[in-house]
């Protein structure tokens, strides 16, 4: 302010010097009923004065309500940092009414503890497609121009995932988010050809294993695979009976585990006994010894009672 009132006058008077210096004339005015003379000079210093009187009168009521304003503004910060105490602590929010900030108040509504819960309200519209998400719903989400490592673009991605597989294959082709790709090849190796498969370099789980079984060539995916000893067992069994024998040792082939355990449960003894020494396969040894003992066991109920 003051530095306005240093320049508002010194422009005033260089502009009434201005004037007086063009036109030293007198114009007569009549105030109030009363005529009054004077150069126009003065007349303009006069009115360029009353001018800047009425603009002090103006700033200073912005001044006054500029600070009105910014003092109801921190009381009400105050009333919200409260009401987000409470209800991170479940108690309720004050009741003091807010104005200025009541879209804000309205959402403090939506916090339960250390947790937000997405309803929707006022100016937090986003907030119910947060909850469609959290649903499992899919929405259209590239109005929020969210990039695609973004956590609710992921969400809406998986959620796309759970409602339609065919849609698997584009998200392989489409990103390159590597949460994304690993979901989508999950879902797309159960039902694609085990050629199209091994052309991704992720890895190979049961499921996907189990979903193919019945193929000729599930003995690539086995090669490919990394199983656990218990879910080599799961396959083996699986496999068991439904081919010809040679035919099912050939496919197990790559699997250690799986293949001891066929050899057990068709009795090859010493077939058994190479892959298990071969391969140090310790959890098969005691069993081992029983059979060779001649004592009759179902390596089923051994396997059962050991894992």
């Amino acid at each position: 302010m003051k530095k306005y009132t240093i320049f508002s006058i010194i422009l005033i008077a260089l502009i009434t010097l201005l004037v007086y210096i063009e036109n030293n004339a007198f114009t007569t005015f009549n105030l109030f009923g009363i005529p009054v003379t004077l150069p126009n000079a003065i007349w303009t210093a006069i009115f360029l004065g009353i001018f800047f009187l009425f603009s002090l009168i103006f700033f200073g009521i912005l001044n006054i309500k500029e600070y009105f304003y910014k003092k109801n503004i921190q009381k009400e910060i105050e009333i919200l940092t409260t009401n987000i105490k409470n209800r991170i602590l479940y108690k309720d929010p004050l009741k003091k009414e807010v104005k200025i900030l009541k879209h804000c108040n309205n959402f403090v509504n939506n916090i339960k503890g250390l947790q937000i819960e997405p309803k929707k309200c006022e100016k937090f519209e986003f907030l119910e497609d947060i909850e469609k998400l959290m649903n499992g719903e899919v929405i259209e989400i590239s109005k929020y121009k969210l990039n695609e490592n973004n956590p609710w673009f992921i969400q809406n991605i998986k959620n796309r995932l759970n409602k339609d597989e065919n849609f698997a294959k584009e998200v392989l082709k489409k990103y390159k988010n590597e949460e994304l790709k690993k979901l989508a090849f999950k879902i797309y190796a159960k039902t694609a050809n085990i050629s199209e498969i091994l052309k991704y370099d992720y890895e190979i789980d049961i499921e996907i294993i189990k979903a193919h079984l019945k193929d000729s060539d599930v003995k690539l995916l086995l090669k490919k695979a990394k199983l656990t000893p218990k879910e080599e067992i799961e396959i083996a069994k699986s496999i068991h009976q439904t081919l010809d024998p040679d035919r099912e040792f050939e496919i197990i082939e790559p699997l250690k585990w799986g293949s001891a355990y066929l050899a057990l449960k068709y009795e090859h003894i010493e077939k058994a006994k190479e892959l298990i020494e071969e391969n140090e396969l310790k959890f098969f040894e005691f069993f081992l010894k029983l059979r060779e003992a001649g004592i009759k066991a179902d390596i089923d109920e051994y396997i059962d009672s050991e894992i």
